[in-house]
């Protein structure tokens, strides 16, 4: 964000302070479809999106882990949201790169869709009997459908 933008969206906030209650009632989230499901990634986790990428393939990794990547010399590990939740790989993938525990890790998604802010009173919790143990709530979005919040800390060790 620039200098400039960050002044404006000061002096904003300081013309309406509701601004800021209003934000800190609600949370973005990037949405990434994987087989057909929507899943939030907290917009503050997210720190970019690859769309071109080479993934290197890496023995005696957990089944999940497609392999690494290299971006501008940082090496971080693949995680196939798919492989991760039980469903069948699909080769044409988009990375999320996503900051976990301070460290960067990148996910597999089919798709990414947009940026919503979800109000923190629309989350639910995921039933105790659910199977989706990376999933920590789920809300309807305003123009249709379900949106799964994925718990990228579970990710590695869930």
């Amino acid at each position: 964000m620039s200098e400039k933008t960050m002044a404006v969206n000061e002096s904003l906030e300081a013309v309406n302070p509701e601004n800021t209650a209003i934000e800190a009632q609600t949370t973005k989230y990037m949405i990434g479809i994987s087989d057909g499901l929507r899943y939030g990634i907290d917009a503050e986790q997210v720190e970019t999106i690859l769309t071109d990428h080479t993934i290197t393939h890496m023995p005696c990794v957990p089944e999940y882990v497609r392999g690494i990547v290299n971006l501008r010399g940082q090496i971080m590990p693949v995680i196939d949201l798919r492989l991760r939740l039980g469903k069948p790989p699909k080769d044409d993938c988009i990375i999320m790169v996503v900051n976990v525990e301070s460290e960067a890790i990148s996910i597999l998604v089919d798709s990414v869709e947009k940026m919503v802010d979800v109000p923190k009173s629309a989350i639910l919790p995921m039933p105790t009997q659910s199977h989706q143990k990376l999933v920590s709530g789920m809300c309807s979005l305003p123009e249709g459908g379900t949106l799964l919040i994925l718990d990228c800390d579970l990710l590695l060790h869930g």
